[in-house]
């Protein structure tokens, strides 16, 4: 089940949040637990044991690493990098290990593994390093990992997060408010910005990429680029929008990525919870940027290189990461005080030109494809057939998504989402892009969301 379809926002939410709210406080954990393994049993019913066995298995290693224990040291240590190797060797192998057949049953990856997998990574790093004191309440760990607002596809939340929340919350009227209203816009960027630029690069690709002119292979580029910024952000408000609802604050994952002035600043503002994820459990732990400028971008180069087959094992991902690297690492060996840092129209004009590129290592996964499309993009690679006029075709067709998008991608789309939201027209306008997706959903169907795959 995804939130952007109709058995979602008009039978299970509406549904659920009426059963948990009638509920009281003390079952709540009980409710959201058996709703969320409903949630993905949907979806994935082959893999809810995949998902309930890291939920026990985690629970009772967290329990015995638990500081108050006193468990001996090396004890300690060899359960804690076993049980760690375990959770990531489900997620390798799940990752790279091809489509495999169990009797008529087709295995591909499981949907929100890659999420989950980091969560409980992070939770027993934490009470290994006693950070946090261990859960003792199966039902509030399980609730935590299998939460189904961020199950598929995050934010990524760390225990501490939302631990407090866990063992007593309200659900007041303004949050669920609040909470519905950041769901519909979220749902809005991903109905009718994401999937409407979708079909942009459909047709590309099914032009082939040596068929555009040049202009046209720029601007997939940048419409790929605002597609899945609108695609993922729109998930993680949702996500966000839900978790309110339901008496959680989870974090925010985007920040404007788009206004940043670096590449750096770029990934500081983009899926955040998961940057913040490799900072605290690999880049620090390597020594961050403790041990000198060579050793920090060998750090880097790391975290790098797994964030690229966190995505995925193809050798798109890795020229992706590495290219983000190379920036990053250039960025910092760079001295502070150049040119481009002092102005902010070149800082935004070379995260505006690099970024789309990198994009595109992103998702081409053919690498032929990859050469091929940067050569029509820079005029390396002669076209075949090729339409001058397909720019201008698709100008007139997507204009005004490309215009609506520049806008959402800078603050003028938070300062009026804020200052609107509890009008009376802002009400209106919500509610009114509520049912328009919903339109779009029953006459269209749901397009998945981005970062199901990863």
């Amino acid at each position: 089940m995804v939130f952007n379809s109709v058995g979602f926002l008009l039978k299970f939410l509406p549904i659920f949040l009426l059963i948990y709210y009638m509920t009281e406080v003390k079952y709540r954990n009980v409710i959201l637990f058996m709703g969320s393994i409903y949630f993905y049993a949907y979806g994935e019913p082959v893999y809810v044991l995949l998902l309930m066995a890291s939920a026990v298995l985690n629970f009772q290693v967290g329990k015995r690493l638990d500081i108050k224990k006193k468990t001996a040291k090396t004890k300690r240590k060899i359960l804690f990098w076993i049980t760690v190797a375990g959770d990531a060797a489900f997620l390798v192998f799940f990752k790279f290990v091809p489509e495999i057949s169990l009797a008529d049953i087709k295995l591909g990856m499981p949907l929100g593994i890659s999420f989950y997998t980091f969560q409980v990574i992070s939770y027993l790093t934490d009470v290994y390093r006693g950070d946090i004191r261990a859960e003792y309440s199966f039902v509030r760990l399980g609730t935590y990992i299998s939460m189904f607002p961020k199950l598929m596809s995050g934010p990524i939340v760390n225990y501490s997060e939302v631990s407090k929340e866990l063992k007593y919350r309200k659900c007041t009227l303004a949050a669920a408010d609040s909470g519905l209203k950041k769901f519909v816009w979220g749902l809005s960027l991903k109905v009718l910005l994401a999937d409407r630029l979708a079909i942009l690069w459909h047709e590309i690709q099914t032009t082939g990429f040596d068929s555009i002119s040049t202009p046209l292979a720029w601007m997939g580029a940048f419409g790929y680029s605002m597609q899945i910024y609108f695609d993922f952000y729109g998930y993680s408000l949702m996500a966000v929008g839900l978790g309110e609802m339901l008496g959680f604050s989870l974090p925010e994952n985007f920040d404007l990525p788009y206004m940043a002035k670096s590449v750096r600043e770029f990934y500081r503002r983009w899926h955040m919870t998961l940057g913040r994820w490799f900072k605290n459990y690999v880049y620090i732990s390597l020594g961050g940027s403790r041990k000198g400028i060579s050793r920090t971008v060998l750090n880097l180069l790391v975290v790098w290189i797994l964030t690229a087959l966190w995505h995925g094992g193809s050798p798109n991902f890795l020229i992706w990461g590495l290219s983000l690297w190379l920036l990053i690492a250039l960025e910092r060996l760079l001295d502070k005080k150049d040119r481009i840092r002092k102005s902010k129209i070149l800082s935004h004009f070379y995260v505006i030109l690099v970024i789309p590129l990198t994009w595109m290592c992103f998702a081409i996964t053919d690498v032929s494809g990859l050469q091929v499309y940067f050569g029509r993009m820079f005029g390396f690679v002669e076209g075949i057939n090729v339409n001058p006029a397909d720019f201008v075709k698709a100008v007139g067709n997507y204009g005004v998504l490309f215009a609506a998008g520049l806008i959402m991608c800078t603050p003028v789309s938070k300062k009026l989402f804020e200052k609107y939201r509890n009008k009376l027209v802002g009400m209106l306008v919500l509610a009114a892009l509520f049912w328009w997706c919903v339109w779009r959903i029953m006459t269209e169907g749901n397009n998945p969301f981005m970062y199901l795959d990863f």
